[in-house]
Formats: structure tokens, sequence, C-alpha cells
């Protein structure tokens, strides 16, 4: 593939990301909690994956399975405290706070493989962290934002998410590789969705009701089926750094249509 195409197909992810910080904050303002609307997600994406790919999935390998196990742990991680953060703060925040993943990459490239980072990366990587310390500390107690906080741990997990998914990605088929992730994303969120109350409330007389589940179910097919294949598919045809910086692009289109859509305050 044409590695300007490569770029074109992730930052249309990131799109699709942006606008996903405002759908995911009205279904958690409506009464879902943040488990329900993983479970709901990503299950949705994995039918989906599983039904579309499914004889790639049965002629695949024990290895391309393993590496969708693992990849999908650290998928998880980073959804769910994203996903729990959103609950304690505004879309924008959410959306501007998950670039922190940004900063981590190199650090996690140079960990991982002893790789040199070039000083250029070091300081965007310091006007990142600016830029997010002034959106998330409160200067005058000196105090950062419970849902910042959870936020930031999300970026970290995705971080690791992104550079192993730019090492696999390269080596086994990445659809399979894809609904393996997509699949252990639904175990855990359905574990978690179970501890913590079980199953949304759909009362299908109600058409508030039916369309919350409607729009969670949508969500998950472009947000969770159709981004995450946009992701892969560029990862596959570009390195670990540019990927991150193009996905990146959902904490610019993140806050736009927070404040166009939601009127999110944005001082």
């Amino acid at each position: 593939m044409n590695r300007n195409l490569a770029r074109i197909i992730l930052i249309s992810a990131g799109l699709i990301w942006g606008f996903g910080f405002i759908v995911n904050k009205y279904i958690l303002d409506s009464g879902w909690n943040d488990s329900q609307l993983l479970f709901v997600r990503f299950f949705t994406a994995t039918v989906a994956i599983f039904l579309v790919y499914h004889k790639r999935i049965l002629n695949t390998n024990k290895e391309t399975i393993k590496a969708g196990l693992f990849l999908g742990i650290f998928l998880y991680l980073g959804f769910f405290f994203q996903t729990w953060g959103l609950v304690h703060t505004t879309p924008s925040n959410n959306a501007l706070i998950t670039a922190g993943y940004i900063v981590m990459m190199p650090v996690i490239i140079y960990v991982m493989e002893r790789r040199h980072i070039p000083y250029k990366t070091w300081i965007a990587g310091f006007i990142t962290l600016v830029g997010i310390s002034l959106i998330t500390v409160d200067f005058a107690e000196l105090t950062i934002a419970y849902g910042d906080t959870l936020t930031f741990i999300g970026a970290f997990f995705y971080a690791v998410h992104i550079y192993f998914l730019g090492k696999k990605a390269k080596q086994v088929d990445l659809f399979v590789l894809m609904a393996f992730q997509l699949l252990i994303f639904s175990v855990f969120s359905f574990t978690m969705m179970m501890f913590k109350g079980g199953f949304p409330t759909v009362d299908f007389s109600n058409s508030n009701s039916v369309q919350l589940l409607v729009i969670a179910a949508v969500m998950g097919l472009f947000g969770s089926f159709i981004a995450f294949i946009f992701q892969s598919i560029g990862q596959k045809n570009t390195n670990e750094t540019e990927a991150a910086i193009l996905i990146s692009t959902e904490s610019v289109f993140g806050p736009i249509f927070a404040i166009l859509f939601y009127n999110d305050p944005f001082n």
C-alpha cells in the first residue's frame, strides 16, 4: 500500500475516534456505566469482524491467536481507564489527554529497543506534557482532576498497544489479529460489566432507551470495528511513531466536535 494512503487511513481512524468522545459521553451521561458501554461497543465489533472474516479466522494459527489475545489486554486497559476517566471529566480533556501516548511512544521504543531518540522528539514530548499540564492541573490548589489522571493512565496502555501492534501487524494476518483483540476485549468488558451491575437496562417501549442501545452498537461498528481495522492497515504500512502521531488527530477532532455538538466548556 502507498504510504500516503496509509497516512490518510490513520487520520480517518482519528476522525472517527474524535467524534466517538462525545458519543461516549452522551451515553454515559444518559445512565449507562463505563463497562456497559465498552461491552456493547466491543461485542458488536467482535460479532462484525468474526462474520466478515470468518474464513480467515478458521484458517489461522496459534501465533496469531496468541498475539491477538496479548494485544487485546493492553487495548482493553487503555479503553477501560479512558472511558472511566470520561465519566469524571469533559470530552475535550479526555481527548486531549489521551494524546499523551505521543509522549510515551518514543520512551517505550527506547526501553524496548534501545533505539536513539532524537532531540526534536524530546522537545515535542516536553511541549505535549506542558499542554496536558495546563488543562489538567488546578494551579490554585496544585491538584489534578481524578478523571484526567485516569485518562492519562489509559494513554499509557494505548502507547504500549500501539507499539506492539506495529510489530505484530507486519508479521501476521492483521484482520485475524484484530478479531482476537476484540474477542478478549469483549470477555474482559463482559466480566467487568457483570461485576458492576450487569447488562444495561433497555426499555423497548421507550424510544430514548432503545436509541441508547442503537447508538452504542453503531459506535461499536464504526469506532471499534472500522476504525481499528483502519489503524491496523495503517500501522502495517508505516512506523509506530508516525502512526501514533497520525492517530492522535483524535485529540484535535475530539475537542472540536465537543465544542460544536456537545456545548463543552473550553476556556
